[in-house]
Protein backbone atom coordinates (compact mmCIF):
# COMPACT_ATOMS: atom_id res chain seq x y z
CA UNK A 1 0.00 0.00 0.00
CA UNK A 2 2.87 2.38 0.83
CA UNK A 3 4.31 1.86 -2.64
CA UNK A 4 0.99 2.79 -4.22
CA UNK A 5 0.74 5.98 -2.14
CA UNK A 6 4.29 6.97 -3.02
CA UNK A 7 3.72 6.17 -6.70
CA UNK A 8 0.66 8.41 -6.72
CA UNK A 9 2.56 11.20 -4.93
CA UNK A 10 5.45 11.14 -7.39
CA UNK A 11 3.09 10.94 -10.33
CA UNK A 12 1.34 14.07 -9.15
CA UNK A 13 4.62 15.93 -8.68
CA UNK A 14 5.34 15.44 -12.37
CA UNK A 15 2.25 17.40 -13.29
CA UNK A 16 2.92 21.13 -13.99
CA UNK A 17 1.97 22.87 -10.74
CA UNK A 18 0.55 26.41 -10.99
CA UNK A 19 3.38 28.90 -11.14
CA UNK A 20 6.07 26.22 -11.14
CA UNK A 21 6.63 25.76 -14.87
CA UNK A 22 9.43 28.31 -15.02
CA UNK A 23 11.06 26.87 -11.91
CA UNK A 24 11.16 23.35 -13.28
CA UNK A 25 12.21 24.31 -16.79
CA UNK A 26 16.00 23.82 -16.83
CA UNK A 27 16.66 23.08 -20.50
CA UNK A 28 16.56 19.29 -20.11
CA UNK A 29 14.83 17.68 -23.05
CA UNK A 30 14.23 14.38 -21.23
CA UNK A 31 11.35 15.57 -19.01
CA UNK A 32 9.36 12.36 -18.77
CA UNK A 33 6.03 11.21 -17.42
CA UNK A 34 7.70 8.09 -16.03
CA UNK A 35 6.49 7.34 -12.48
CA UNK A 36 9.33 6.70 -10.04
CA UNK A 37 8.72 4.36 -7.13
CA UNK A 38 10.16 2.98 -3.90
CA UNK A 39 12.59 0.10 -4.11
CA UNK A 40 12.10 -1.09 -0.50
CA UNK A 41 9.07 -1.47 1.74
CA UNK A 42 10.08 1.38 4.07
CA UNK A 43 10.46 3.80 1.16
CA UNK A 44 13.98 4.76 2.24
CA UNK A 45 15.28 3.84 -1.23
CA UNK A 46 13.70 5.46 -4.28
CA UNK A 47 14.22 4.71 -7.96
CA UNK A 48 14.64 7.38 -10.64
CA UNK A 49 15.45 7.23 -14.37
CA UNK A 50 15.50 10.93 -15.32
CA UNK A 51 16.58 14.29 -14.06
CA UNK A 52 13.00 15.18 -13.10
CA UNK A 53 12.66 11.85 -11.33
CA UNK A 54 15.84 12.68 -9.39
CA UNK A 55 14.42 16.06 -8.32
CA UNK A 56 11.10 14.46 -7.35
CA UNK A 57 12.85 11.85 -5.23
CA UNK A 58 14.84 14.50 -3.33
CA UNK A 59 11.68 16.56 -2.84
CA UNK A 60 9.92 13.50 -1.46
CA UNK A 61 12.54 13.03 1.24
CA UNK A 62 12.45 16.76 2.06
CA UNK A 63 8.65 16.87 2.21
CA UNK A 64 8.77 13.91 4.60
CA UNK A 65 11.43 15.77 6.65
CA UNK A 66 13.87 12.87 6.45
CA UNK A 67 17.51 13.41 7.37
CA UNK A 68 18.78 10.74 4.96
CA UNK A 69 17.68 8.84 1.91
CA UNK A 70 18.89 6.71 -0.98
CA UNK A 71 18.12 7.13 -4.67
CA UNK A 72 19.03 4.51 -7.27
CA UNK A 73 19.43 5.84 -10.80
CA UNK A 74 18.60 3.18 -13.38
CA UNK A 75 19.03 3.60 -17.14
CA UNK A 76 20.36 7.09 -16.47
CA UNK A 77 21.81 8.72 -19.59
CA UNK A 78 22.55 12.19 -18.22
CA UNK A 79 25.64 13.55 -16.49
CA UNK A 80 25.06 12.19 -12.98
CA UNK A 81 27.44 14.53 -11.14
CA UNK A 82 26.23 17.65 -12.93
CA UNK A 83 22.57 16.68 -12.56
CA UNK A 84 23.00 15.96 -8.86
CA UNK A 85 24.49 19.42 -8.33
CA UNK A 86 21.66 21.03 -10.31
CA UNK A 87 18.98 19.00 -8.53
CA UNK A 88 20.42 19.91 -5.13
CA UNK A 89 20.41 23.62 -6.02
CA UNK A 90 16.89 23.41 -7.46
CA UNK A 91 15.53 21.85 -4.28
CA UNK A 92 17.48 24.11 -1.92
CA UNK A 93 17.05 27.44 -3.66
CA UNK A 94 14.12 27.22 -6.10
CA UNK A 95 11.56 24.98 -4.42
CA UNK A 96 9.53 26.95 -1.82
CA UNK A 97 9.58 24.33 0.93
CA UNK A 98 13.21 23.48 0.29
CA UNK A 99 14.31 27.12 0.34
CA UNK A 100 12.30 27.68 3.52
CA UNK A 101 13.27 24.61 5.54
CA UNK A 102 16.67 23.31 4.37
CA UNK A 103 19.97 24.15 6.05
CA UNK A 104 22.13 21.68 4.12
CA UNK A 105 21.79 19.03 1.43
CA UNK A 106 24.80 16.90 0.53
CA UNK A 107 25.21 13.65 -1.34
CA UNK A 108 27.57 10.90 -2.33
CA UNK A 109 27.26 8.76 -5.45
CA UNK A 110 28.53 5.25 -6.15
CA UNK A 111 28.42 3.23 -9.35
CA UNK A 112 26.98 -0.25 -8.69
CA UNK A 113 26.91 -2.49 -11.77
CA UNK A 114 23.81 -1.33 -13.68
CA UNK A 115 22.82 1.71 -11.59
CA UNK A 116 24.11 4.66 -9.58
CA UNK A 117 23.35 4.80 -5.87
CA UNK A 118 23.00 8.28 -4.37
CA UNK A 119 23.17 8.73 -0.59
CA UNK A 120 21.56 11.94 0.67
CA UNK A 121 22.30 13.75 3.93
CA UNK A 122 19.75 16.42 4.76
CA UNK A 123 19.85 19.13 7.45
CA UNK A 124 16.94 21.42 8.36
CA UNK A 125 16.65 24.95 9.72
CA UNK A 126 12.94 24.45 10.45
CA UNK A 127 11.11 21.76 12.35
CA UNK A 128 8.71 19.39 10.66
CA UNK A 129 5.93 20.97 12.73
CA UNK A 130 6.72 24.42 11.33
CA UNK A 131 6.64 23.16 7.75
CA UNK A 132 3.46 21.14 8.20
CA UNK A 133 1.72 24.14 9.79
CA UNK A 134 2.26 26.38 6.76
CA UNK A 135 -1.14 27.49 5.40
CA UNK A 136 -1.42 27.78 1.63
CA UNK A 137 -3.09 30.80 0.03
CA UNK A 138 -3.74 31.86 -3.54
CA UNK A 139 -3.08 35.17 -5.25
CA UNK A 140 -2.95 38.73 -3.97
CA UNK A 141 -6.20 38.37 -2.02
CA UNK A 142 -4.87 35.35 -0.13
CA UNK A 143 -1.64 37.14 0.77
CA UNK A 144 -3.54 40.19 2.02
CA UNK A 145 -5.81 37.98 4.11
CA UNK A 146 -2.83 36.34 5.83
CA UNK A 147 -1.17 39.70 6.52
CA UNK A 148 -4.40 41.08 7.97
CA UNK A 149 -4.71 37.98 10.14
CA UNK A 150 -1.14 38.44 11.39
CA UNK A 151 -1.76 42.09 12.33
CA UNK A 152 -5.12 41.51 14.01
CA UNK A 153 -3.90 38.45 15.95
CA UNK A 154 -0.94 40.44 17.35
CA UNK A 155 1.37 37.49 16.80
CA UNK A 156 5.11 38.21 16.44
CA UNK A 157 5.45 36.38 13.12
CA UNK A 158 3.72 34.35 10.44
CA UNK A 159 4.74 32.21 7.46
CA UNK A 160 2.58 30.89 4.64
CA UNK A 161 2.87 29.35 1.19
CA UNK A 162 1.56 31.64 -1.57
CA UNK A 163 0.70 30.45 -5.08
CA UNK A 164 0.01 32.69 -8.08
CA UNK A 165 1.77 35.60 -6.37
CA UNK A 166 4.85 37.19 -7.96
CA UNK A 167 5.06 40.35 -5.85
CA UNK A 168 8.40 41.48 -4.45
CA UNK A 169 9.38 42.63 -0.97
CA UNK A 170 8.38 46.23 -1.75
CA UNK A 171 4.84 45.16 -2.59
CA UNK A 172 4.64 43.04 0.57
CA UNK A 173 5.73 46.03 2.66
CA UNK A 174 2.95 48.06 1.05
CA UNK A 175 0.40 45.32 1.71
CA UNK A 176 1.55 45.01 5.32
CA UNK A 177 1.19 48.76 5.78
CA UNK A 178 -2.36 48.58 4.42
CA UNK A 179 -3.09 45.71 6.80
CA UNK A 180 -1.86 47.86 9.71
CA UNK A 181 -3.92 50.83 8.57
CA UNK A 182 -6.88 48.47 8.29
CA UNK A 183 -6.69 47.75 12.04
CA UNK A 184 -7.50 51.11 13.68
CA UNK A 185 -8.03 49.35 17.01
CA UNK A 186 -4.28 48.68 17.15
CA UNK A 187 -2.66 52.09 17.40
CA UNK A 188 0.93 50.88 17.77
CA UNK A 189 0.66 48.96 14.50
CA UNK A 190 0.63 52.18 12.51
CA UNK A 191 4.08 52.43 10.95
CA UNK A 192 5.14 49.13 12.49
CA UNK A 193 8.47 47.85 11.17
CA UNK A 194 8.83 44.27 10.00
CA UNK A 195 11.33 41.85 8.49
CA UNK A 196 10.00 40.15 5.34
CA UNK A 197 11.63 37.07 3.79
CA UNK A 198 10.76 35.26 0.55
CA UNK A 199 11.61 31.62 -0.19
CA UNK A 200 12.69 31.78 -2.98
CA UNK A 201 13.10 35.46 -3.79
CA UNK A 202 11.37 35.24 -7.17
CA UNK A 203 8.66 33.10 -8.74
CA UNK A 204 4.92 32.66 -8.46
CA UNK A 205 4.92 30.02 -5.71
CA UNK A 206 6.86 30.95 -2.57
CA UNK A 207 6.88 30.82 1.19
CA UNK A 208 6.46 34.28 2.70
CA UNK A 209 7.64 34.93 6.24
CA UNK A 210 6.90 38.14 8.16
CA UNK A 211 8.34 39.03 11.58
CA UNK A 212 6.91 42.05 13.39
CA UNK A 213 8.85 44.25 15.79
CA UNK A 214 6.17 44.18 18.48
CA UNK A 215 7.16 43.63 22.12
CA UNK A 216 5.08 41.86 24.77
CA UNK A 217 4.54 45.19 26.53
CA UNK A 218 3.22 46.73 23.31
CA UNK A 219 0.83 43.81 22.84
CA UNK A 220 -0.62 44.36 26.33
CA UNK A 221 -0.94 48.08 25.68
CA UNK A 222 -2.75 47.33 22.40
CA UNK A 223 -5.30 45.14 24.16
CA UNK A 224 -6.07 47.90 26.66
CA UNK A 225 -6.31 50.50 23.88
CA UNK A 226 -8.65 48.28 21.83
CA UNK A 227 -10.98 47.87 24.81
CA UNK A 228 -11.07 51.62 25.45
CA UNK A 229 -11.75 52.30 21.78
CA UNK A 230 -14.61 49.81 21.67
CA UNK A 231 -16.21 51.32 24.76
CA UNK A 232 -15.90 54.89 23.48
CA UNK A 233 -17.25 54.04 20.03
CA UNK A 234 -20.22 52.13 21.48
CA UNK A 235 -21.14 55.10 23.68
CA UNK A 236 -20.88 57.49 20.73
CA UNK A 237 -23.08 55.33 18.51
CA UNK A 238 -25.63 54.93 21.28
CA UNK A 239 -25.80 58.72 21.64
CA UNK A 240 -26.23 59.11 17.87
CA UNK A 241 -28.63 56.41 16.66
CA UNK A 242 -29.11 55.74 12.95
CA UNK A 243 -32.05 57.36 11.20
CA UNK A 244 -32.94 54.08 9.53
CA UNK A 245 -32.32 50.41 10.22
CA UNK A 246 -28.56 50.84 9.83
CA UNK A 247 -26.02 53.64 9.66
CA UNK A 248 -25.04 55.25 6.40
CA UNK A 249 -21.53 56.43 5.55
CA UNK A 250 -22.79 60.02 5.68
CA UNK A 251 -24.18 59.55 9.20
CA UNK A 252 -20.92 58.06 10.49
CA UNK A 253 -18.91 60.87 8.91
CA UNK A 254 -21.16 63.38 10.67
CA UNK A 255 -20.56 61.61 14.00
CA UNK A 256 -16.80 61.82 13.49
CA UNK A 257 -16.96 65.51 12.53
CA UNK A 258 -18.85 66.44 15.68
CA UNK A 259 -16.94 64.15 18.03
CA UNK A 260 -13.41 65.53 17.76
CA UNK A 261 -12.22 68.92 18.92
CA UNK A 262 -11.14 70.20 15.54
CA UNK A 263 -8.26 69.70 13.16
CA UNK A 264 -4.70 70.28 14.35
CA UNK A 265 -1.65 69.43 12.27
CA UNK A 266 0.17 68.59 15.53
CA UNK A 267 -2.86 66.96 17.14
CA UNK A 268 -3.44 63.39 18.29
CA UNK A 269 -3.04 60.66 15.68
CA UNK A 270 -5.16 57.81 17.06
CA UNK A 271 -8.86 57.03 16.72
CA UNK A 272 -9.55 57.10 20.47
CA UNK A 273 -8.59 60.79 20.61
CA UNK A 274 -11.36 61.53 18.12
CA UNK A 275 -13.98 59.89 20.35
CA UNK A 276 -12.56 61.74 23.35
CA UNK A 277 -13.09 65.19 21.84
CA UNK A 278 -9.42 66.06 21.35
CA UNK A 279 -7.88 68.05 18.52
CA UNK A 280 -6.71 65.54 15.96
CA UNK A 281 -4.87 65.05 12.70
CA UNK A 282 -6.54 63.98 9.46
CA UNK A 283 -5.19 60.45 9.86
CA UNK A 284 -6.81 60.16 13.31
CA UNK A 285 -10.17 61.20 11.86
CA UNK A 286 -9.76 58.59 9.11
CA UNK A 287 -8.93 55.84 11.62
CA UNK A 288 -11.99 56.77 13.68
CA UNK A 289 -14.19 56.69 10.58
CA UNK A 290 -12.74 53.34 9.54
CA UNK A 291 -13.38 51.89 12.99
CA UNK A 292 -17.00 53.06 13.05
CA UNK A 293 -17.56 51.58 9.59
CA UNK A 294 -16.17 48.26 10.76
CA UNK A 295 -18.35 48.32 13.88
CA UNK A 296 -21.42 49.06 11.74
CA UNK A 297 -20.62 46.37 9.13
CA UNK A 298 -19.84 48.85 6.34
CA UNK A 299 -17.08 47.61 4.08
CA UNK A 300 -14.09 49.95 4.27
CA UNK A 301 -10.40 49.90 3.49
CA UNK A 302 -7.55 52.43 3.63
CA UNK A 303 -5.71 53.80 0.61
CA UNK A 304 -2.12 54.94 1.04
CA UNK A 305 -0.30 56.76 -1.77
CA UNK A 306 2.16 59.61 -2.30
CA UNK A 307 -0.93 61.85 -2.40
CA UNK A 308 -1.77 60.96 1.20
CA UNK A 309 -4.13 58.67 3.10
CA UNK A 310 -7.87 58.23 2.57
CA UNK A 311 -10.59 55.55 2.65
CA UNK A 312 -12.67 53.59 0.20
CA UNK A 313 -16.13 52.80 1.53
CA UNK A 314 -19.03 50.72 0.25
CA UNK A 315 -22.26 52.59 -0.45
CA UNK A 316 -25.57 51.57 -2.06
CA UNK A 317 -24.24 53.10 -5.30
CA UNK A 318 -20.96 51.17 -5.15
CA UNK A 319 -17.48 51.82 -3.78
CA UNK A 320 -16.50 55.46 -3.25
CA UNK A 321 -13.43 57.41 -2.12
CA UNK A 322 -13.79 59.23 1.20
CA UNK A 323 -11.24 62.02 1.72
CA UNK A 324 -9.99 63.44 5.04
CA UNK A 325 -11.57 66.86 4.41
CA UNK A 326 -15.00 65.24 4.75
CA UNK A 327 -14.23 64.40 8.39
CA UNK A 328 -13.12 67.85 9.50
CA UNK A 329 -15.40 70.40 11.11
CA UNK A 330 -17.97 71.77 8.61
CA UNK A 331 -16.60 75.31 8.79
CA UNK A 332 -13.15 74.02 7.88
CA UNK A 333 -14.33 72.06 4.84
CA UNK A 334 -17.26 74.11 3.55
CA UNK A 335 -15.24 75.25 0.56
CA UNK A 336 -12.07 74.39 -1.25
CA UNK A 337 -10.01 77.09 -2.97
CA UNK A 338 -13.06 79.35 -2.91
CA UNK A 339 -15.26 76.83 -4.72
CA UNK A 340 -18.43 75.96 -2.76
CA UNK A 341 -18.65 72.24 -2.08
CA UNK A 342 -21.48 70.02 -0.98
CA UNK A 343 -21.57 69.18 2.74
CA UNK A 344 -20.57 65.64 1.87
CA UNK A 345 -19.23 64.34 -1.42
CA UNK A 346 -17.89 60.86 -2.15
CA UNK A 347 -15.60 60.52 -5.16
CA UNK A 348 -15.28 58.06 -8.00
CA UNK A 349 -12.04 56.94 -9.60
CA UNK A 350 -12.80 59.24 -12.54
CA UNK A 351 -13.19 62.28 -10.33
CA UNK A 352 -9.98 61.70 -8.38
CA UNK A 353 -8.06 61.02 -11.58
CA UNK A 354 -9.29 64.30 -13.08
CA UNK A 355 -8.12 66.02 -9.91
CA UNK A 356 -4.63 64.66 -10.55
CA UNK A 357 -4.66 62.04 -7.78
CA UNK A 358 -2.71 58.82 -8.10
CA UNK A 359 -2.98 55.52 -6.24
CA UNK A 360 -2.34 51.85 -6.88
CA UNK A 361 -5.74 50.98 -8.32
CA UNK A 362 -4.80 47.28 -8.63
CA UNK A 363 -4.84 46.98 -4.83
CA UNK A 364 -8.31 48.45 -4.33
CA UNK A 365 -11.88 48.00 -5.58
CA UNK A 366 -12.96 50.19 -8.48
CA UNK A 367 -15.11 53.20 -7.63
CA UNK A 368 -17.23 53.61 -10.74
CA UNK A 369 -20.56 54.73 -12.22
CA UNK A 370 -21.09 57.74 -10.05
CA UNK A 371 -23.85 59.97 -11.39
CA UNK A 372 -22.15 63.36 -11.41
CA UNK A 373 -22.78 66.28 -13.74
CA UNK A 374 -20.16 67.75 -16.04
CA UNK A 375 -20.62 71.06 -14.23
CA UNK A 376 -19.54 69.47 -10.94
CA UNK A 377 -16.43 68.01 -12.58
CA UNK A 378 -15.57 71.37 -14.12
CA UNK A 379 -15.86 73.01 -10.72
CA UNK A 380 -13.56 70.39 -9.19
CA UNK A 381 -10.99 70.80 -11.94
CA UNK A 382 -10.93 74.55 -11.45
CA UNK A 383 -9.38 74.15 -8.00
CA UNK A 384 -6.23 72.60 -9.36
CA UNK A 385 -5.18 70.89 -6.09
CA UNK A 386 -6.43 67.88 -4.13
CA UNK A 387 -8.57 68.91 -1.11
CA UNK A 388 -6.18 67.70 1.62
Amino acid sequence: MKKRVLTLFLALTLLPLPGCAAMLERGHETVTTHVDYAVTEDESILRAESYQGLVNAILYFVSDHRTAGTIRLYNYTGDVEADLANARDEVMYEDPLGAFSLRSLSYGVTRILTYYEVELRIGYSRSAKEVDALPEVTGLAGVRQELAKLVSSQQPSAAFLASYFSGDRELLEKLLNLACLGAPELSAHQGLSAAISLYPETGTRRVIEVKLSLSAQEVEAEKEYAQQLETAAAALLEANPAAGESYTVEELASIVRTAHGGYDYHGAQDALAVFSGASVTESAALMAMEYLCQQCSIEVEPVSSPMGLWLIVATPAGYRHLLPAMLLNPEESASWNGIPSAPFHLYTDQELTRLGWEWDAALHPACEQYDVSAQTLEGLDAGGQPPF
